[in-house]
This record gives C-alpha cells, sequence and structure tokens, in this order.
C-alpha cells in the first residue's frame, strides 16, 4: 500500500481548493465569487484559506498576520470584510474538502487496521456558544429557569488506529444522538468498501439502534447501562448469547459481563463470534474507544472549538467543519513525525518510548501550513516541511505507561493547569 504523507493530502487540497467546480458548489448564491482582479482583496481561494488558519486570536490581528504572509505590505480587509465575505461561503466547502482527503487516504487499503478491521468509534459532545439571538434561535439553547445559553450538538465517526475523522456533523441540541449517529453510519458507503467494527458509548443502546446495525451488517461493541433492556437483565452469565426483539423479530446479540476495579459492573454487547473474539478480549477492545475521548479534548482545549469566530450559524458550521479538517491534517503529520522517531530511536536502550508532542505540532501546523500553501514549487513546498517536521521532532515527549492522574475535585480549582498551555 503507498504510503500517504502529509504533503499529498495538501495537494489533494489544493487541486480541489483551486477547482472552479469546488467553487461552484461551495458558494451561497450562484452570484458569489465571480468578481476577479486586484479590487478583490479576499477572493474564494484565500478565503478559504484564512478560514483554515487556525483563527483563534483577535480577528482583526488574525488578518492582519494573514495579509502579512499572503501579500507583505498590502493592508489587510477589516474584520467587518471578513464578516460579509464569510457569509457568501458554505460551511459544506470544509465538509468536501475533507471528504476529498479521506477518499484519498483509504484508496488503497486501511495502514493500520485492528485484527484486520477498521476499528471506528462513534460519540458526541455538547458545544457552548456565544450567548447571542441568532445562535439560539440556530442551535437551541439549555439552562434554568434563571438563565439558558446557546448549545449545540457534536458529533464524529473517529478512526481509532489511524487516528482520522471520516464523518462529523454540528446541529441542534435536541437532536437524539441515536438519530446523529445513523446519519454518520450512512457516510461510510462513499469510503471505499471496509471490513468495519464500531464502538459505541453506553448513550447509544436501543432496539432501533441494535436493529440498524444487524441489518446492515455492521460490526458493534456497545456499553449498556443497567436495566437497559429486559431481555439484557435477564442475561446473567458472564458470556451469553440472547434473543434480543422488536416489531421486526428477533435479533441474535452476545452479552458480556465484568466488574472493574472500580467495583461498577460493565456490560458490553456485541455481535461478534466467539470464534473471533474470546471473553477476555472485549475489556482492551472497549478501551480503545477513549481514543474519541482524546480526540474530542484535542478538539475543545487545544482548538479552542468553543472559542468561535462569529456569531452565526454560519460562521459556527465553518470552524468547525474547518477544525475536523485541520485535526486530520495535524494526524496525517503525527504518523509522519511518530515514524521517524521510531527509526530515530531504533536499536538504543531507551527507558520509553517517544512520540510528538501533539500541542505544540498545531501550534507549528498554524505557523507553516499558509507557507506551504502558497509555496510555488513542490521543492520548496518540501523544504518548508521539512523544518516543520524537524522542530516537531526535536520537542518529543516520552510515553509513560499506566500513568494515571486523578480528577480534580471541582472543575474550577485549576481554571489554567500547567499542563493543558495553549498552542494558538
Amino acid at each position: 500500500m503507498t504510503q500517504k504523507t502529509f504533503l499529498g493530502a495538501v495537494q489533494v487540497s489544493l487541486d480541489m481548493i483551486n477547482d472552479v467546480m469546488f467553487l461552484c458548489e461551495s458558494r451561497t448564491k450562484p452570484t458569489y465569487f465571480t468578481r476577479q482582479g486586484e479590487n478583490n482583496k479576499l477572493p474564494f481561494v484565500h478565503l478559504v484559506w484564512f478560514c483554515l488558519s487556525f483563527v483563534r486570536k483577535t480577528l482583526q490581528l488574525e488578518l492582519h498576520d494573514f495579509f502579512h504572509q499572503l501579500r507583505p505590505g498590502e493592508t489587510s480587509i477589516s474584520k467587518q470584510g471578513f464578516s460579509q465575505a464569510r457569509q457568501k461561503l458554505s460551511p459544506t466547502a470544509f465538509i468536501k474538502l475533507n471528504d476529498e482527503v479521506m477518499t484519498w487516504f483509504y484508496a488503497d487499503g486501511i495502514p493500520n487496521t485492528f485484527h484486520g478491521y477498521r476499528l471506528l468509534a462513534i460519540d458526541g459532545t455538547v458545544l457552548q456558544l456565544n450567548n447571542v439571538p441568532a445562535l439560539r434561535e440556530a442551535f437551541g439553547a439549555a439552562g434554568n429557569d434563571k438563565r439558558t445559553y446557546p448549545r449545540a450538538y457534536a458529533a464524529v465517526l473517529y478512526d481509532l488506529e489511524n487516528k482520522l475523522t471520516l464523518a462529523s456533523v454540528i446541529t441542534r441540541y435536541s437532536t437524539p444522538e441515536r438519530t446523529v449517529a445513523i446519519d454518520l453510519l450512512e457516510k461510510l458507503n462513499q469510503f471505499a468498501p471496509q471490513k468495519e467494527l464500531i464502538l459505541f458509548d453506553r448513550g447509544y443502546p436501543s432496539r432501533g439502534m441494535f436493529r440498524y446495525l444487524t441489518t446492515h451488517d455492521h460490526h458493534f461493541l456497545m456499553r449498556c447501562p443497567r436495566q437497559a433492556m429486559q431481555e439484557i437483565n435477564q442475561s446473567i452469565q458472564p458470556d451469553q448469547w440472547i434473543e434480543l426483539t422488536d416489531e421486526e423479530g428477533s435479533m441474535s446479540l452476545r452479552v458480556l459481563r465484568f466488574w472493574l476495579d472500580s467495583g461498577q459492573e460493565e456490560i458490553l454487547v456485541t455481535n461478534l463470534l466467539e470464534t473471533e473474539f474470546d471473553r477476555a478480549f472485549f475489556q482492551e477492545l472497549y478501551f480503545k474507544r477513549w481514543g474519541i475521548e482524546g480526540y474530542y479534548r484535542e478538539l475543545k482545549s487545544t482548538l479552542q472549538l468553543e472559542n468561535v469566530t462569529g456569531a452565526t450559524s454560519i460562521a459556527v458550521k465553518q470552524d468547525f467543519y474547518a477544525a475536523v479538517y485541520l485535526t486530520n491534517m495535524a494526524a496525517l503529520i503525527k504518523h509522519e513525525a511518530n515514524e521517524w522517531i521510531q527509526q530515530e530511536h531504533q536499536g538504543k536502550q531507551l527507558t520509553y518510548t517517544y512520540q510528538v508532542n501533539a500541542n505544540l505540532l498545531i501550534g507549528c501546523l498554524k505557523s507553516y501550513l499558509l507557507r506551504i500553501l502558497l509555496a510555488s514549487t513542490p521543492g520548496e513546498q518540501e523544504a518548508i516541511f521539512q523544518q516543520m517536521i524537524t522542530e516537531v521532532i526535536r520537542q518529543k515527549i516520552p510515553i509513560r505507561p499506566g500513568r494515571k492522574c486523578g480528577r480534580p475535585l471541582k472543575k474550577w480549582v485549576n481554571k489554567h493547569p500547567y499542563n493543558r498551555k495553549r498552542c494558538l
């Protein structure tokens, strides 16, 4: 299988961004982005690039920095001008851009699998938005009798072994998570057919969800809460097959029970056979689902996803889908950098295995991405990339197996922890 590199993804992205058909499909009206020439200070391509430049500081300062790299000495547009321009750009542009890169990445197969499966996880998160009427109307709100806040619901379909997001969605806060999960699974059809294994947490079990997964031949492992369904409650063996019934008939499912170190009982439901995975294997398998929790930490903490750059629905969606695309690009760099680290340490007797500092990587990507996009030749792109990856590798960090950190008693005890400093 051909190795897929960050610069390969950059070229795929550039080809798409510069395609006139992509422009036509990504504008909110057919009359937008038709004017060419020097008077147009923020054409379509540059608008997309700016949205992909990790905009988190004061908007006017980010615009100044962007134009300084783009056209040194030229005055940048105002933040009001950018806000008007972005209303012409559909958020679907970043969905299509991510789809194109993911289709390219999986075209020749899957680099990292789990016992032959593409190991996926689906989970959602709540995003707290700026408290403005437009966002309340677009996404809904939650709170109490005295105070409410605009909130959105976001979910992703995440490849746990390759650290990539295949599909994502941001929608109204009240949207049922199972409905969103099915919409994400439908997107699997656009990628090359693969053997998948999907992990779910305990918010997803229902007869309808089990029916959908079995009908569509999806292999899955799902945690169930206690007292979830009668048939599951009545299965008292550590490893037992049951018949779960609904209006369409019955489904054969396997129920596994484990006692955790905390003293709680963990109940897992799957359609995987004993001949493929024995009982002892499933706790290790379900633990891999925590990879998606780490992904949300990266989105919300490192990339500051809730620090949106506008007070409109379009701005929030643009920020979200652009962030998903950027995390995938960062993951591709991380793959390459970690391979370099492994080769560098090969044959050495080291106490720990080392990996990339993800926080530093994001900061470097912000500094170098526009320079790579502006490079006039592949050789110039490669030279800039080498500078970036050398800097990333030099700041590698050790992996300490079994390391655990207890949860703080109150979230506000340490609002700015020393080990989560901002990179943007």
